[in-house]
């Protein structure tokens, strides 16, 4: 909401943040993609405090903007509409995978004592300097795609893939669960491992899971101009556009958890600990969500929490 808005939610009950909720709610309601007729919407890009800059363009170009307010209003309602659910369900599901497999927690938490310390939150330069961390983001974005039917694709003209003809006008859905799950790509998929995109002999060196962004021609236009090929107009934008703000935001969200937080399961009136079964499935529609679990977040120390308390008054 800062991102979009340049408003800074300071309270769970907060009336924008609970409007926000209500949406999201709505949209994954509305079924899988594909299943209701409305039109879905594309990403789209967003700096920091979209509507604050648009606003200030608007007044300094004057009748040379233009973008009416109605345009403003609805880039700001879809970037915050397509991000704010897909990014609360990858930190959602980094959570329950936490949960889930304790030891990855661990592993990471030791990465960022030996190269942050404890002495500060990490910061966007450290992320070169923490491969596991980055394993661990890649991880939770294919063990459970945020979208894992992605974002429906209609076919501008007849096209023939692998000898079957797909029609002008058909609706193309990706399914990205189902690829990112792949027994011939990924060894023994359903379980979160994040060391098997580290190298040998360390990991399994498995590639990166860049269909979580959906696919499209944007894919084809970066592998021209980096051949240094002329672009044809028919080309246009298909994959995710806030896939890069997506991408540093659930990073340094995860990292910083790592570095303040000990996520820890729940125990029962007994004493025995509540474990995830990660047989259950996740909640489906437009984005995917695990399903509900206690568990308790808890400062490292009392340095983290000092931190946690500093960075909130920022």
């Amino acid at each position: 909401m800062q991102v979009t808005y340049g408003y800074q939610v300071t309270s769970d009950n907060d009336p924008f943040l609970a409007f926000s909720r209500d949406t999201n709610e709505a949209m994954i309601r509305s079924g899988p993609p594909g299943a209701t007729p409305p039109d879905l919407f594309p990403f789209c890009t967003a700096a920091p405090s979209l509507v604050a800059t648009e606003l200030e363009l608007k007044q300094r170009l004057g009748p040379d903007y233009l973008n009416s307010d109605e345009d403003i209003m609805g880039a700001a309602a879809v970037i915050f509409a397509a991000g704010a659910g897909t990014t609360w369900s990858a930190i959602s599901t980094f959570i329950y995978a936490m949960l889930a497999f304790p030891a990855c927690q661990s592993k990471a938490q030791q990465e960022i004592n030996s190269v942050i310390g404890s002495e500060r939150l990490p910061e966007f330069e450290d992320r070169k300097d923490l491969p596991y961390v980055e394993a661990v983001l890649k991880e939770t974005l294919r063990w459970h795609a945020a979208v894992p039917l992605g974002i429906p694709h209609r076919c501008t003209e007849d096209d023939v893939y692998r000898g079957m003809l797909i029609p002008k006008g058909s609706l193309v859905i990706s399914n990205i669960r189902a690829i990112n799950l792949d027994d011939n790509v990924h060894v023994d998929p359903h379980t979160f491992n994040p060391a098997r995109f580290l190298p040998k002999p360390e990991g399994n060196e498995e590639p990166h899971p860049t269909e979580t962004f959906g696919f499209g021609r944007r894919q084809v236009l970066i592998t021209l101009l980096s051949a240094g090929l002329p672009i044809h107009p028919a080309i246009t934008f298909r994959i995710c556009a806030g896939r890069h703000l997506a991408d540093t935001s659930i990073w340094i969200a995860i990292a910083s958890i790592l570095t303040a937080f000990n996520i820890k399961r729940s125990i029962r009136e007994d004493g025995t600990e509540i474990i995830p079964d990660i047989s259950v499935p996740f909640r489906s529609g437009l984005s995917s969500h695990p399903p509900t679990l206690p568990c308790n977040i808890l400062p490292r120390s009392q340095k983290a929490r000092s931190l946690i308390l500093e960075a909130n008054d920022i």
